[in-house]
């Protein structure tokens, strides 16, 4: 059994981030032009892009804890121009073109990203290596395929997401067994907390003003009620993402799901030799239960997985962001796809909350008549759609006639998650259903047809 005695509970990208900037709390009273809530990508990429286009603009941002506390900090350091939604489930909705053409500016925030990063000097360790999908089982690698038929079918370019037959996986990364798998380019990887600071010295820079340890209780036509007094603002962008139950307009909107992460010590040549990962490509595998890793730039393995128990009443604790049982099946994950790492010690584990809107569906909400915006409900994908949605926010507040006003999340309103105890009882059955499809279908070989059932009419 793993031992996680000498192993540090707090994020890797921590320990090669520069150091924070002092931000002071908010005051009692204050009056701005915009107000963000939320210090995470989707405040300051929103602050960013304001500040850029309107320098005038007294923008304050408001984050209960520091910059870059929650999901933006510490996730898998993945910036993917994929949606938690395909093509085809997009199209399905809201048709064809608007599909595209979601698809077409989320794949172009890449080099967004790279040309901001460039041009502020931010060192976040960005690298375009692509991501691979890689089918584990045989059964998975059918599914990928009619996956991927289906999205090249709703119009995705072939150079955007292609078959790799078994033979060719090892041309980016040797897995322990592998059915074939999906390449995209279309992915970086990035220092996550590196990016949060190197934002939030930028629009210090700008002097953007930053508040932290400022827990904000409500949100009521640009009043910002905080616990230190009242912010009133002109325009004010709610970006809480996994931490929003607690927000009126967000209560049941999303429900705060735990995803874990460990960290492996820097691997030796001869390891780093027999895993092949050549350029560093993402990889996750086409199971049910959601698994995601990279190899960072010093030659770690940084692997994450959902399946951490939902908490009664949306509850967000971070006594939470720690279980021991969920970060055992990670390392077990490590040795199953890559076992030449298997041995490695584990160096770091944490984990912490993401937000989940009952459809799944991100959303660019602006209540002109409420003085009232907001983004997110990224389910996890959300590096670089933070910086898409938060441009997309930029435009629509100065009324820009864009292609990204155009985009089919604007003011999609997610229907409400069930009440307790159906809320509970439903999110903690669709995660032990994917750990037991999972598990049926290796031992198997075969669908478990009925439990695939029950999972499906839970989504």
């Amino acid at each position: 059994m793993t031992s996680f005695e000498s192993t540090s509970t707090y994020p890797l990208w921590h320990d090669s981030a520069a150091r924070q900037l002092a931000f002071e709390n908010a005051p009692a009273h204050a009056e701005v032009d915009v107000a963000i809530v939320g210090a995470g990508l989707s405040g300051l990429w929103s602050a960013y892009y304001l500040s850029s286009a309107e320098p005038s603009l007294r923008i304050a941002i408001l984050e209960a804890r520091h910059v870059g506390f929650g999901a933006s900090g510490r996730n898998g350091g993945w910036c993917s121009g994929f949606f938690p939604l395909s093509v085809s489930e997009l199209a399905a909705v809201y048709g064809r073109d608007a599909a595209l053409l979601a698809y077409e500016e989320s794949f172009a925030t890449l080099p967004e990203i790279e040309q901001v990063l460039r041009r502020e000097g931010i060192d976040c360790g960005w690298h375009q290596g692509g991501t691979i999908q890689s089918a584990s089982t045989a059964l998975q690698g059918e599914r990928l395929q009619r996956a991927l038929e289906q999205q090249h079918a709703s119009g995705l370019g072939v150079g955007d997401a292609e078959w790799l037959p078994s033979g060719r996986v090892s041309e980016h990364i040797s897995i322990a067994e592998t059915h074939g798998a999906i390449y995209s380019r279309h992915c970086a990887t990035i220092n996550p907390y590196q990016l949060v600071i190197g934002l939030a010295q930028v629009l210090h820079q700008r002097d953007v003003t930053i508040w932290q340890n400022t827990v904000v209780q409500s949100i009521d036509n640009g009043v910002v009620t905080h616990r230190h007094g009242r912010v009133v603002a002109k325009q004010v962008i709610q970006a809480t993402e996994g931490y929003s139950h607690s927000i009126t307009q967000t209560k049941r909107r999303i429900v705060p799901l735990y995803s874990l992460m460990v960290a492996t010590e820097p691997l030796d040549a001869q390891t780093l030799g027999a895993l092949g990962w050549r350029n560093r490509a993402t990889f996750n595998d086409g199971g049910q239960m959601v698994i995601y890793a990279q190899l960072t730039p010093d030659g770690r393995i940084a692997f994450g997985g959902r399946g951490a128990p939902y908490h009664y009443g949306s509850r967000v604790r971070e006594r939470f962001d720690l279980d021991d049982q969920t970060h055992r099946r990670i390392v077990a994950a490590i040795a199953q796809h890559f076992p030449a790492a298997a041995q490695a010690r584990i160096t770091h584990r944490w984990g912490g909350p993401l937000a989940v809107p009952r459809d799944w569906t991100p959303t660019v909400m602006l209540e002109r008549a409420h003085k009232y915006a907001r983004i997110g409900g990224y389910v996890g994908d959300g590096v670089a759609a933070t910086n898409l949605f938060a441009r997309t926010l930029v435009d629509l507040l100065l009324e820009r006639q864009t292609s990204l006003t155009q985009l089919p999340f604007i003011n999609h309103c997610s229907p409400r998650w069930e009440p307790e105890p159906l809320r509970f009882l439903g999110v903690n059955s669709l995660i032990a259903l994917s750990e037991s499809i999972d598990s049926y279908e290796s031992s198997h070989h075969k669908v478990p047809k009925l439990r695939t059932k029950i999972f499906e009419a839970l989504l």
